[in-house]
Formats: C-alpha cells, structure tokens, sequence
C-alpha cells in the first residue's frame, strides 16, 4: 500500500514515518505539511492511505477530506490527532481510524493491520466514499446536544442524564431505560431513541439493544462469532451483540 503523512508539524511527520517504516508494510511515497500540497500530491501520486493530522492551520484535516471526496480515486483516511479519545467520539465509529497524539507504537500496528484488511476488500473505493460522507454529514451538523432525556413515571416527569443509561431495550411495545438510578419506560421505540441519543457512545448492539458503550465493563465471546456484552452497574444482564453488528462492534472497540 502507498501511502503519504500530511502534518504542519515536520516533528510529527517525521515520527510517524519512522514508526510506519519500522512496522512495515507501507510504502511512504510522500509528506505534506499543509492542506494545499497534500491536495496535489494526493491528486498526482494517487496514495492508498493517507494520515492526516486534524489541527492544521489553514486547511484542516476536515476540509481536506471535504476536497478529497471530490477526487476519482479516494484514498483511505487515519486521523491523526491530539485531541482526547472523549473530544472524538462523535466521529470515531465513521472515521477508517484515528490515532492520537503521542503515537503509541502498538496502537499504530493495528491501524496498519486495519488497513491490510480495507485493503483487501473489492469494494474499497465505494466502503470508503460512503463512510467518508458520512463522516463529514456527522461532523457539519450543529455541534448540539438533548441534554435530558424525559420521562413519564407515576404521575410525573423525570428529567434523564443520557450519560446515566446503561442500556435500552424493548419489552412488548415499550421501550425499558435502564439507568444506573433505576429503571424507566418510555413509549418511544428503540428506533427513535437511537436516533435521540445519536449524538452519545450508543450502539445498536442487537434489534433489541442500544448499549451506553461507555460502560462496557467485559466482552465475552459468544457462539458464531458474536459476543455478549456486560455493563457497570448491570452485571446480571448479558446483552447480545448480533451477528450482523459483530463487525462493527470488533472495530469500534478494536478487538
């Protein structure tokens, strides 16, 4: 795989390098230190793989990726950034992958190990257009937040902290909120409150289950290659990670 770095910083740049170098199994064709040269190197040398750092000045990392949607040939993307795991959240389950700053050597080698298998898919160029644009829908809405989720619970409504679910899932037409305060139902359904909480680490791990990632304390291997998943403060309850979200769910926690 051919790749690029593009960082305003040549310290960073030259790390990186030095790191991939040292792993293999990338040949590093080019550097850039800002948003303009990278356009045109990756429009003229055609990369497999570029890593990008987010917080350049002039062109950041976000409107670099806005230009190079507009190419023929899109390269896979790994974000290279500084901010805290918390800051990208947002973003993390669209992004190829991300590393932060200071680069843990271990944490590059599985990016690479990512990479070899995007790679070896025939429909890379399509996987990686959708996921790009998703991203970048994800990361131009309004930057807001529900800040409580309501209730209606013996006569009353009772105001929820979406940092406080554990967990959600359906019991005949209702849908139970559990909390790490205790237990609630909503007559919303499961859909509805997915895409209420869209905006927090919620997976849809199962048609029944949208888990508070968050507070995942064990994942255990299941049959087929599923998993079960157990939460702090629910440590009775296993919840299911179907057959179907298991891909997904191995790359969000990089299993």
């Amino acid at each position: 795989m051919k790749c690029i770095v593009v960082d305003d910083e040549m310290p960073a740049r030259d790390e990186i390098i030095y790191l991939l170098n040292d792993i293999g199994g990338l040949d590093i064709i080019g550097e850039a230190s800002d948003g303009e040269s990278a356009l045109k190197l990756i429009k003229s040398r055609k990369p497999d793989v570029v890593f990008l750092d987010i917080n350049m000045t002039g062109m950041d990392g976000f409107d670099l990726v806005n230009e190079i949607l507009k190419f023929e040939h899109i390269p896979l993307i790994v974000f290279v950034t500084a901010y805290d795991q918390y800051a990208i959240k947002a973003f993390e389950v669209n992004a190829i992958d991300y590393i932060l700053k200071p680069i843990n050597k271990e944490r590059l080698k599985k990016t690479v190990r990512k990479l070899k298998l995007l790679f070896s898919n025939e429909n890379i160029n399509f996987d990686i257009e959708k996921r790009l644009n998703k991203l970048i829908s994800k990361l131009n809405q309004p930057n807001e937040k529900i800040d409580r989720i309501c209730v209606y619970e013996n006569g009353k409504y009772i105001p929820l902290n979406p940092k406080e679910i554990l967990y959600l899932t359906t019991v005949g037409r209702n849908t139970i909120i559990k909390t790490k305060n205790g237990q609630f139902t909503t007559n919303y359904t499961l859909s509805e409150m997915e895409e209420k909480l869209s905006k927090y680490n919620f997976f849809r791990s199962h048609r029944s289950f949208l888990v508070n990632l968050d507070e995942v304390k064990e994942i255990h291997n299941w049959f087929n290659g599923t998993f079960q998943i157990v939460l702090n403060g629910a440590e009775n309850v296993k919840i299911s990670v179907s057959r179907n979200k298991a891909g997904e769910f191995k790359e969000i926690m990089n299993i």
